[in-house]
């Protein structure tokens, strides 16, 4: 800088130009201040928010740790008591179709004994190798006791009969884990109890195998299908008594555990059972089975009299089947009465009509007077009921018959008795034979109701056969 005299410029000192750029910085920051302090205000903010929020998480993350060592602790618990307890085998029979044998049930308690013993030991056996794991076995055995009893009268085996209850007793006494129940005469009992203890014991995790006793009943197939897909097919073992396994539980595939001599292996023939009676307990084709009530009512004229009437009928199988044509295998073509015209074209009085054709080796040779249906009344509610088999094939009963021979039927009471008699299914048929009549038969060969009959859906259908649930065009 130079001075008013001419001389040198005198230089500023650098010491005090630092002085003065240090002023000039704090001028600056001092005049930022009130800015830097709204920012510092807003950081504090924000920190006692996320200190609450931390907090806060960190107290439910103890919470959820506390209870999360809690559960741990108890499935920890009930890990080692499942680890400790046994494998369990569970048999679940149907008494009903899988029946003891009649010469261990003759031997009383002893037999019992023998029974349950000889179940059990097969079952080690052929279960588990020699020297493993010990394994708790239950037994469960639901029947129909009256309905066993009777047929084994009806068999002519009356020291079963006789010893039954001893027989029971031995075996339930075998084992604290035997359980021999009667469930009574109602309609599936048996079958609801095995299922329930099916679908509860399967899925247990000490539960190794099932044995399944009910191979007689294709009405177990959903069941066992069910616990199949579930994932639990390979602890199913299937424990037949006749020889011949149900059809569609032949198709599962599943394991079989036969005990020889342990079971009957045959149905149960009932000696000089009549050819024209139902072929339920007793038949040759069909497993002796508990009673129940009977099906929807059949036709008049398709059941027996009540001298012949049968006490019972079976559950499932062969329900009711009847005898085609009866005796004599010749079918009579249906008669149709019609009663003669009086000049003025009305009809003549009941009283002077000719009687209906008959055969005289069944009917009386008598003339009856003739009558006609009361229009307000369905053929079934005529008293008596017209004879469905005298109309459409031959009675045999002639006038001992319950049911009249002595109607004057239009086609349409026909057609009805005809559309009647096809809901009765034909005997042959329904065990599985050939009807000597094919289309000609008086009885049905096709359940009316085809696939979707609600009497299948419930096990009660009388038609029992494979392929008599079909649809017909």
């Amino acid at each position: 800088m130079e001075n008013p005299n001419g001389a040198l410029p005198v230089q500023q000192p650098a010491i005090e130009r630092c002085f003065n750029q240090l002023g000039d910085e704090i001028h600056k920051l001092l005049s930022k201040e009130a800015q830097y302090i709204d920012k510092i205000e807003g950081l504090s903010t924000q920190l006692e928010v996320f200190t609450t929020a931390y907090n806060a998480t960190k107290d439910k993350l103890d919470m959820f740790t506390q209870q999360w060592n809690q559960e741990r602790n108890q499935l920890e618990s009930q890990l080692r008591a499942l680890r400790g307890l046994k494998q369990r085998v569970t048999c679940l029979i149907d008494g009903d179709g899988t029946i003891f044998s009649p010469d261990l049930i003759a031997q009383g308690q002893e037999g019992g004994l023998a029974a349950a013993r000889k179940l059990a030991e097969f079952t080690r056996q052929r279960l588990f190798e020699p020297g493993s794991d010990e394994f708790q076995f239950w037994v469960y055995l639901f029947y129909n006791k009256r309905g066993l009893l009777d047929t084994f009268g009806r068999a002519g085996l009356f020291v079963a009969k006789q010893k039954f209850d001893e027989f029971m007793m031995g075996f339930n006494q075998a084992a604290e884990r035997f359980v021999m129940v009667d469930v009574g005469g109602n309609k599936e009992a048996a079958d609801a109890k095995i299922k329930v203890h099916l679908e509860d014991n399967i899925r247990l995790p000490q539960t190794r195998k099932i044995i399944f006793g009910g191979c007689h009943d294709n009405g177990y197939v959903n069941t066992l299908r069910s616990v199949i897909t579930a994932g639990f097919g390979e602890k199913l073992i299937l424990l037949p008594g006749y020889t011949d396994v149900a059809a569609d539980i032949v198709t599962l595939c599943l394991p079989e555990l036969r005990i020889p001599d342990l079971f009957m292996s045959d149905k149960l023939v009932v000696p000089g059972a009549s050819s024209a009676a139902p072929s339920g307990l007793g038949s040759s084709n069909t497993a002796i089975l508990p009673t129940l009530p009977s099906p929807p009512p059949v036709p008049p004229g398709l059941g027996y009299p009540s001298t012949l009437a049968p006490s019972s009928t079976p559950r499932r199988a062969s329900i009711q089947s009847y005898k085609c044509a009866v005796q004599t295998p010749q079918l009579i073509p249906a008669r149709h009465h019609t009663p003669p015209l009086d000049p003025s074209g009305s009809s003549v009085s009941s009283e002077t009509s000719e009687p209906p054709l008959s055969n005289p080796r069944l009917s009386p040779p008598m003339r009856k007077p003739q009558r006609r249906i009361n229009p307000k009344l369905a053929l079934s509610k005529q008293t008596p009921a017209p004879c469905t088999l005298f109309y459409l094939a031959e009675c045999r009963f002639g006038s001992d018959c319950k049911y009249s021979h002595d109607y004057l039927l239009d086609e349409e009471h026909y057609a009805e008795l005809r559309e009647n008699a096809k809901k009765v299914p034909c005997r042959a048929t329904n065990e599985g034979e050939v009807c000597t009549f094919g289309e000609n038969c008086v009885y049905g060969h096709v359940c009316p109701g085809g696939t979707k009959c609600f009497f299948l859906k419930l096990g009660r259908c009388k038609f029992v056969a494979a392929g008599m649930h079909r649809d017909v065009e």
